[in-house]
């Protein structure tokens, strides 16, 4: 399949601000196998390592979802690898490892004293789509009271 002129232009924006580089070196540290993602992004399937976000069973990091999730984990979460390749355009935009850490370290915490969930209220979750992160079951509204469910 053809990547989007879009795709192309994330991509070497990406590489250009380190993202992927750090991100590919992760997948290697952390024993993962890559695998071609949707929209020119790269699958570390099997990631074992714990860093970043030890409980998190998918974070981008550029182009690169490191992924802690087997097959059959993932096959229950169909949308997961479409919200995570959503993150590989932000960390387009807020220029890779120059901005992004800090820019969804900040919204992170803004989410936190908001309704006390690092990920509810976090603006890029949100853009990146709750529901197809996991985050909140479809037809869940997102409240001042809301609690993330229990992950698969």
């Amino acid at each position: 399949m053809r990547l989007r002129t879009r795709d192309w232009t994330r991509r070497v924006v990406n590489v250009l601000t380190l993202a992927t580089p750090v991100g590919l070196l992760l997948a290697r540290s952390g024993h993962a196998t890559l695998v071609p993602g949707p929209h020119g992004t790269w699958v570390a399937t099997g990631y074992r390592s714990r860093f970043p976000a030890p409980r998190a069973p998918a974070v981008t990091i550029g182009d690169v979802v490191l992924l802690r999730l087997d097959d059959e984990r993932l096959a229950r979460r169909p949308r997961l690898l479409t919200h995570e390749s959503r993150h590989c355009g932000q960390w387009a935009c807020w220029l890779g490892m120059i901005g992004f850490p800090v820019a969804y370290g900040v919204a992170s915490l803004v989410s936190w004293w908001k309704v006390r969930d690092f990920a509810l209220a976090n603006v890029f979750e949100v853009r990146a789509g709750l529901v197809d992160g996991g985050y909140l079951r479809p037809g869940e509204p997102v409240s001042s009271g809301s609690r993330r469910p229990a992950r698969p």
